[in-house]
C-alpha cells in the first residue's frame, strides 16, 4: 500500500545565538615584574686617596711602592628573576654582603653596571622600588607588633583607608595574627623577629627584596619557616627575592629557585642546584650521597677555584653539554619587562614629622619610671644650677658672671669652668692691644666712657695672665686625656679577666 501521507515540511534552520554581549571587567592587571642583571660587577678597597692626600700635605714621596688595591669582589655577574629567590651562597668573606649592598644600590661599584629591566639603574629611584632587610632586627622593643607594622604603614600607604586592612592581611600572611598585641621585647622569639622585620620591607610592596642572612642566628625549624614565606611572596606577589646565606640545609634548599655561589670575590657557580651537580660531574667531581651538590662544592671550594676551566664555566653554565645536563626545566617569566615608573615619596615631610612625634611620645609614655626621673632630674638640675645666678641682679645681663656674684658655696665652680679660662683669654688677647684707646664717648670725641683698660679691669684681669689661662686649659685636657685612658685601661683589665 502506497503511503498517501502529506511529505514533512521543511523548515528553514533555525538562526545561531547571538554573541554574548562583551564584558565590561576588565582583565585582572598583569603585576609588574622585574628582572635585576648585573654585568662584571668589581669592588675594591683601596687607600691609594687617603696615601695620595697625606703625601700632598706632608709634601714627602714614600720610599716604598704603593700596595696593590685589595679587590673584595672580581667580575660578578648575574640575572635575579621575579617569582624566583636567587641565594649569595659562600663562606664568611666571600663578599655576600658587599655584593648584596652593591645590588641594593647602598654601595656603588668599582666597575660593571647594574640593569632593572634592561635599564640602568637609578640609585634614588631603585631604593624607593626596593626594600632591604639588614642581618640584624631594629625594632623598638616598647611597641607592639601590630603598632609597629600601623606605624610604618602611615608612612608608606597614601589610601589611610587601607592602612588597617593591608596591615591585617599582612599579619596573616607572616602568621604573626596571634601576636598583634604583643611587645617586640617581650615573648616574640627570634624567627618571629625576623618575620616582623620583613613584612615591615614588605609594607610598600616593593618589587625586589634584597635580604641579608635573613636565616643567621636562627634554628632549623624557625629558619625554614622564614624561608617558605619569602618563597610565598615571591610567587604570589611575582617579586623578585635576593638573600645571602652561610650554608644552606636541604630543608631550606628545597626553596631556593637559583644559586650564586662565591668564593674569594669571585663567581663559581649560577644556576640551580641540578645544574650545579651537572657542573661538578663535568670538571671531574662526584657528589657523595650523602651530600647535596652545595654541601660538597662548599667543601671542595678551593680546589674548584685552582681549576681554570671551573672559572670559565662556572661563569657560564648554560654551555655545559647536554648530555651532562639532566635537570629539569625551571619555569622562567616570561619577558613581561615593565617600564620603571616614577615613585615619590608617600607621605609629605609634615606627616612624617607628626607619625614619628606620635611614636616618640608613645615610648616614652610607656616608659613612666625613666619619664618620673627625668623629669625630677632635670628640675632638680635646673634649680641648683639657677641659685648661680641668685645674686647677680636685676640691672646685669649677658653670660659673663663676677666672682663677687657668684654665692660662696658655689666658688669652687669658677675655678672649675674651663669657659672661664678660654673667654678670659679671648678678652685679654682682645683688648690687650685696646688699653688705651676709648671704646664709648659721651658726646663725641669729648668724654671718654669707657677704655679697653676698664673692660679688662671690670672682670678683673691683667695682661700678663693671657697665657696662664692657656696653660690651664692644656691642664685640663691632658689631666681628661689621662683620666679617660686610665678607665679604659681598667675596662680592657676587666674584660680579660
Amino acid at each position: 500500500m502506497e503511503d498517501h501521507s502529506p511529505p514533512p515540511s521543511t523548515s528553514p534552520p533555525a538562526p545561531p545565538p547571538a554573541p554574548p554581549p562583551p564584558s565590561t571587567t576588565p582583565p585582572p592587571s598583569q603585576p609588574a615584574l622585574y628582572e635585576l642583571t648585573a654585568s662584571s660587577i668589581s669592588y675594591r678597597k683601596s687607600n691609594t686617596f687617603i696615601t695620595n692626600t697625606l703625601h700632598h700635605f706632608l709634601a714627602f714621596k714614600p720610599c716604598t711602592k704603593p700596595s696593590p688595591p685589595t679587590y673584595i669582589l672580581r667580575d660578578i655577574s648575574l640575572v635575579a628573576y621575579p617569582s624566583q629567590i636567587l641565594a649569595v651562597v659562600g663562606p664568611s668573606g666571600a663578599g655576600k654582603s658587599t655584593l648584596l649592598d652593591i645590588l641594593a644600590a647602598r654601595v656603588t661599584p668599582t666597575r660593571g653596571t647594574l640593569l632593572l629591566n634592561s635599564t640602568p639603574i637609578n640609585p634614588s629611584t631603585f631604593r624607593k622600588l626596593s626594600a632591604y632587610v639588614p642581618q640584624h632586627d631594629v625594632c623598638l622593643p616598647l611597641l607592639t607588633v601590630s603598632e609597629t607594622f600601623i606605624f610604618a604603614a602611615r608612612l608608606l600607604i597614601p589610601d589611610k583607608s587601607q592602612l588597617l586592612t593591608v596591615v591585617s592581611t599582612l599579619l596573616t600572611e607572616l602568621g604573626l595574627s596571634h601576636l598583634a598585641e604583643t611587645r617586640l621585647g617581650n615573648a616574640l622569639s627570634g624567627g618571629e623577629r625576623r618575620r616582623v622585620s620583613i613584612g615591615l620591607s614588605l609594607l610598600h610592596d616593593p618589587a625586589v627584596l634584597l635580604l641579608d642572612e635573613p636565616t643567621s642566628g636562627l634554628d632549623s625549624t624557625s629558619a625554614f619557616n622564614v624561608m617558605q614565606i619569602l618563597k610565598k611572596i615571591a610567587v604570589s606577589r611575582h617579586r623578585t627575592v635576593i638573600l645571602s646565606i652561610h650554608q644552606p640545609n636541604f630543608k631550606i634548599l628545597s626553596t631556593i629557585d637559583r644559586i650564586l655561589l662565591l668564593s674569594k670575590g669571585s663567581v663559581v657557580h649560577h644556576g640551580t642546584l641540578c645544574e650545579l651537580q651537572s657542573f661538578l660531574l663535568s670538571i671531574g667531581f662526584t657528589v657523595p650521597p650523602q651530600l647535596n651538590a652545595l654541601e660538597y662544592a662548599m667543601e671542595i671550594l678551593n680546589r674548584l677555584q685552582e681549576n681554570n676551566k671551573t672559572l670559565t664555566l662556572a661563569q657560564f653554565p648554560q654551555s655545559l653539554p647536554p648530555s651532562l645536563v639532566h635537570c629539569s626545566e625551571t619555569s622562567t617569566p616570561s619577558d613581561h619587562h615593565h617600564k620603571i615608573p616614577k615613585i615619590r615619596y608617600k607621605s609629605s615631610r609634615l606627616d612624617e614629622i607628626l607619625i614619628l612625634y606620635n611614636r616618640s611620645w608613645k615610648i616614652i609614655y610607656r616608659t613612666r619610671q625613666l619619664l618620673l626621673t627625668n623629669t625630677i632630674e632635670a628640675l632638680l638640675v635646673g634649680l641648683v644650677l639657677g641659685t648661680i645666678y641668685i645674686n647677680i641682679g636685676f640691672n646685669k645681663e649677658g653670660y659673663f658672671i663676677s666672682k663677687q656674684s657668684i654665692p660662696k658655696y658655689w666658688l669652687f665652680m669658677y675655678f672649675f669652668s674651663m669657659y672661664k679660662y678660654a673667654l678670659d683669654a679671648l678678652l685679654i688677647n682682645e683688648y690687650s692691644c685696646l688699653v688705651s684707646r676709648c671704646l664709648i664717648w659721651y658726646e663725641e670725641n669729648k668724654t671718654c666712657m669707657v677704655t679697653g683698660r676698664d673692660v679688662l679691669q671690670k672682670r678683673g684681669l691683667h695682661e700678663g695672665e693671657r697665657w696662664t689661662n692657656i696653660y690651664i686649659l692644656i691642664g685640663f685636657f691632658m689631666f681628661y686625656r689621662v683620666l679617660w685612658l686610665l678607665v679604659l685601661m681598667r675596662r680592657v683589665s676587666r674584660s680579660k679577666k
